[in-house]
């Protein structure tokens, strides 16, 4: 093994499963000095922290997002500076990051509207999901994954709406509408990195779900703040894309850590006005604030945990066709 595919074995070590991510989140904090394999197989859950561990974790799903091996370098590379006062420039201006997701403005009251719609009736819901062909598809594609052991798969909207519940849907809506956030135009960088920023999105999001669940908090904004962190990475690429000459084939590992900075600060800049709930909105300020490592709240705890999970789900099950 070379490259990425031999960073990650390091990473992992011999053992592990994917089971061993689900859990990894919760278990790493307070063994800095353990190998990533001890830490996989240790025992009680403790608070997640920054080790060393976290931080190796962080540069294997930087290079794996963007396909390419970061050099080793702790210092710039010629140009990424340049990238840095861009990003810097662009998180100073209110237009310039409003243009980075021009569909927001459109599907954000989408969003908001599906939140606010859990007093409504199963035939009014059914009759709204039919409105949209993609919904459906999900809806239904939700309501067979959910019980795939069931002996006739479900064809009808209503008794998929039925199987899924009030919260299925909503996590349907939130699905379908922000999926288009994500993708990219062209071969840009963005573009590149878009299915594997969805696919990190989607496993978040049900990560999250769970961590919210475990900490008292509503399910579903868990699920909605994992589904949506990673507008930060999509709008700070695409900013990168916009640069001029635009990107590198290859960035440095110092780049990774500012670019891991801003791209979270991207994220709370463009969550705060969408006011999508009071905590999402509260998590935003205190990432807006600085508190990069991850805001203290319970939310903020439990999207640090879903996304190291995830970030160790799409690593694991990537290695066979990772890039030398």
């Amino acid at each position: 093994m070379s490259g990425l595919r031999q960073r990650l074995g390091a990473l992992f070590g011999a053992r592990g499963t994917p089971a061993d991510a689900a859990h990894m989140a919760s278990r790493v904090a307070s063994r800095p000095g353990a190998s990533p394999a001890a830490v996989l197989a240790a025992g009680e859950p403790a608070a997640v922290e920054e080790t060393a561990i976290v931080v190796d974790l962080r540069h294997a799903f930087f290079d794996w997002v963007l396909g390419a091996v970061s050099t080793p370098s702790d210092v710039l590379l010629d140009g990424e500076r340049r990238l840095l006062a861009q990003l810097d420039a662009v998180l100073a201006s209110d237009d310039s990051r409003a243009a980075l997701l021009p569909r927001a403005p459109a599907v954000i009251p989408q969003l908001l509207n599906s939140l606010r719609d859990e007093g409504q009736s199963a035939t009014a819901l059914a009759e709204r999901v039919m409105r949209d062909p993609h919904l459906v598809a999900e809806v239904i594609r939700l309501s067979n994954s959910a019980h795939a052991a069931a002996a006739e798969p479900i064809v009808d909207i209503a008794q998929a709406i039925g199987r899924i519940g009030t919260n299925g849907l909503r996590r349907a809506i939130a699905r379908v509408v922000l999926k288009p956030m994500f993708g990219g135009t062209a071969d840009t960088l963005s573009a590149r990195c878009a299915q594997r920023l969805w696919d990190h999105s989607d496993a978040q999001a049900t990560a999250c779900q769970q961590e919210a669940g475990m900490r008292g908090l509503d399910p579903f904004e868990g699920y909605l703040a994992g589904l949506m962190h990673n507008v930060g990475w999509t709008a700070a690429l695409r900013s990168i894309d916009r640069s001029k000459p635009g990107a590198p084939i290859r960035f440095s590992r110092a780049f990774a850590a500012e670019f891991d900075q801003r791209r979270e600060t991207f994220f709370a800049l463009l969550v705060i006005p969408w006011r999508l709930t009071a905590s999402l909105t509260a998590l935003g300020t205190a990432l807006r604030d600085g508190d990069h490592a991850g805001a203290r709240s319970p939310l903020g705890e439990a999207l640090r945990a879903a996304n190291q999970r995830a970030s160790l789900q799409m690593l694991r099950s990537s290695q066979a066709v990772l890039p030398h």
